[in-house]
C-alpha cells in the first residue's frame, strides 16, 4: 500500500500552520510527505529478530540526588514579550475554523 500526499493535504496543513507556500512548494512538500510515508510503510516490513538483550540498569541504582536550585537567568531575558510571567505567543490557529 502506498500512500501519497496530495497538494490539498499540503495546503490544509500549510494554511493550519499559517503558512504561505508557493504552488510549487505545495508540489515539493506533497512529494516530500510522500516519500517519508514510504519510509514508514518500508519500516512496517522490516523484520526484528527476537534477541534477549540484557540492560545496564545500574544508572536505576540512585547513585545521583537530584538538587532544586534557582536559576540565575530570569523569563525576562529570554524575550520582551512576557505577560503575568508566561510568555505571549500570536494565535496559531484560527478560532472560526
Amino acid at each position: 500500500m502506498t500512500s501519497r500526499f496530495s497538494p490539498e493535504e499540503v495546503r490544509k496543513i500549510a494554511r493550519l500552520s499559517s503558512l504561505e507556500l508557493t504552488e510549487q512548494e505545495t508540489e515539493i512538500f506533497a512529494e516530500q510527505f510522500s516519500v517519508i510515508l514510504e519510509y514508514f510503510e518500508l519500516l512496517k516490513t522490516a523484520e526484528i529478530p527476537k534477541v534477549a538483550v540484557e540492560t545496564d540498569e545500574s544508572y536505576l541504582s540512585g547513585s545521583r540526588e537530584d538538587k532544586m536550585v534557582k536559576s540565575p537567568v530570569s523569563p525576562e531575558q529570554f524575550s520582551p514579550h512576557l505577560e503575568n510571567g508566561f510568555f505571549k505567543v500570536p494565535r496559531v490557529i484560527d478560532q472560526d475554523n
